[in-house]
Order: structure tokens, then sequence, then C-alpha cells
């Protein structure tokens, strides 16, 4: 057995580098989830808007008059909002849109157990057109990772979708990895690439806690926008040591590193608007450049002034170009 002793130190070291490793990232512990708790981590100050009905432990809303469009929220976890509260509804709604949405399940006022995958995000969709009693072909809207579930449903449901807006978003987060993520948001050099990365890796693992999920959240929040002005960061309490993570994270650690779209781009049939964010570190501007590649009637409109969330930075052309595609039936070239 003596020509085996060479490996023995060399494995040894490995393992315990990999047991320090998964020891301080906390992955001896058992995963710890907490759901439907925003509206008493966030809405204390501003109550949320109340759906307009929860059936089956799914939450759906309907908020303004006119014709509706359907906007997808965010599967993940980051939010601190129903999506029907927040600016892109506003920006909607006051387009004299009537603005349709859901909680995903495990989240606000969803109370289904939660799968966290894009079919979940499909069936959630179709669940709310028909509480509502919304037939045939809805412009649909999404932002980010709510993007990605819009054109996932542009695409396995073509029937129904009559004009898609996909703002910052992607074909999937291998597309972001693709062209540069983290490092279009901090250099190999910065500590702040280092914690997005073993902060990603506990949290998607189900281990952490509150307090961690949202220093995570702050940190990428603010990297996001161009004008730093505009970041307000979540509050961090003093108990949210004790608290465990979102059951919405449960979505990173499903479906970031392998769901894509790039190969079925060119299955959308809908007229697209893609709005980017010039400076845009989560979204590199590159992945709506493959957008507009590969779906047939696509347009892309850059905002220059704005990192991940044009709604916010530039929202009255960010409305103005909205209105134009879906309502006006107008160029949506930037006056």
């Amino acid at each position: 057995m003596m020509w085996a002793k060479p490996w023995i130190y060399p494995t040894l070291a490995v393992f315990g580098v990999c047991a320090a490793l998964c020891f301080m990232l906390g992955l001896h512990r058992k995963p710890r989830y907490i759901r439907n708790f925003e509206a008493e981590e966030y809405g204390r100050e501003h109550p949320f808007v109340e759906p307009a009905s929860v059936v089956d432990g799914l939450a759906v809303y309907s908020v303004g008059s006119g014709e509706p469009v359907l906007l997808f929220p965010y599967p993940h976890g980051h939010t601190t909002q129903p999506m029907a509260q927040g600016p892109l509804a506003q920006i909607l709604a006051g387009m004299g849109r009537t603005v349709v949405t859901f909680d995903v399940p495990g989240a606000y006022r969803s109370t289904r157990e939660p799968v966290g995958d894009i079919d979940e995000m499909i069936r959630s969709a179709d669940e709310t057109l028909a509480r509502l009693g919304i037939e045939g072909p809805v412009d649909m809207v999404g932002h980010s990772m709510g993007g990605l579930a819009a054109l996932a449903y542009a695409i396995e449901r073509p029937e129904r979708t009559r004009r898609l807006v996909l703002v910052t978003s992607l074909s999937g987060f291998p597309a972001a990895v693709r062209w540069g993520f983290p490092s279009s948001a901090f250099r190999i050099y910065e500590l702040d690439y280092w914690r997005i990365i073993l902060w990603g890796v506990r949290l998607n693992a189900g281990r952490g806690d509150l307090a961690l999920h949202k220093r995570l959240q702050n940190l990428m929040d603010r990297a996001t926008y161009y004008d730093k002005t505009f970041f307000i960061p979540v509050a961090i309490d003093a108990d949210d040591t004790k608290k465990g993570i979102p059951i919405r994270t449960i979505w990173t650690k499903n479906v970031y590193n392998r769901l894509s779209y790039a190969n079925r781009l060119g299955e959308v049939r809908a007229t697209t608007l893609i709005l980017a964010g010039g400076h845009d570190p989560e979204a590199p501007l590159q992945c709506s450049e493959e957008l507009l590649r590969e779906i047939p009637d696509a347009r892309l409109i850059i905002f220059e002034q704005s990192g991940h969330a044009p709604f916010i930075e530039e929202a009255a052309l960010f409305a103005q170009t909205v209105d134009a595609f879906l309502n006006a039936g107008e160029s949506v070239d930037k006056p």
C-alpha cells in the first residue's frame, strides 16, 4: 500500500477544506424557511392592497379599470410588496389599464404550498385569468425574473398572449452569467463580489436567516441603480437573525442555473417590446440584444440613464414608451 501514500495527504487536505467551507456556510444546519410573513415584516406602515380573491390558496388581484394587462410577479423572494402595489402596476393602471396579477405561492396572501418552478408560474397565470373571467389574448408585462416568466408564458401559451413587454429581462439566468454577472455588478477584487457569491450559496441552500437575505437584497439593489439616490435599503431588524429565509428562495435553487429559453425565443409569436437599462449590471445589455435577435417581431429601446429599473429611474419616459406600444399603436421610438 506504499504506492497510495502520496495521495493520502492531498485528499485529506481537500476534504478538510470542503468540510470547513460547508461549516462556514452553515450547510451542516437544516434549512429554515418562512412563508407569508411579508405583511407583518413590510406592510406595517403602509398596509398592502387586498386581493380580488383567494381561491385554493392563490391570491389574485385586479387593480384599475380598462383593458386588462397581465403583470407577472417576481417568482423569487426578493420583494417587499405585492406586485399589484408596485411602481409597474401603478404606471400601467395610470394608462387606463386593469392590472391583473397574483401572489406567488408561499408569499403574501397566496398560502398554497410553493413548488418554485416555471410551470407553477404558468399555471398561476392561467388561474388568475380564469378567476377574473378574462378570455382570449391578453397583453403581458414582466420585469427581470418576472419578465422571464412572461416570456415563458408567451412561448407556452401563444394563443393567450397578445403583446409582450419585457423590461430588463433575459432568456434565463445562464444568459446573465454568459455576459458577465456578477462581474457586471462588482469587480472581482471587491469584497462585495465574493459576498454575492457566498451569501447566494448559503441562501440558495436554505441556510442563513432573514437578516442575511436582506443584506443580499440591499447589496444587489444598490448595485442595480444607475442613480444611487433612488436606492432605498430594506431595514434589518434586530430579531431577523432568529428568522428563516423566504420560502420563495427555492425558485433560485430550482431554476437559476438550468432554466433557459435561449433556444426557444423563435417560438414567440407576440409583438414584443424589449426595454433595457443602459447601465444594468443584473441583466446586462447583451441579454436584451439576444432577445431582439431571436424573437421574430421585436424592437428594443435602451434607457440611457437607467440601471435595472427604468420604470423608476426614468418613469415618465418609460410610461410614455409603454403607453405608445400597448394603447396607442404608435411608434415606440424614443422622443
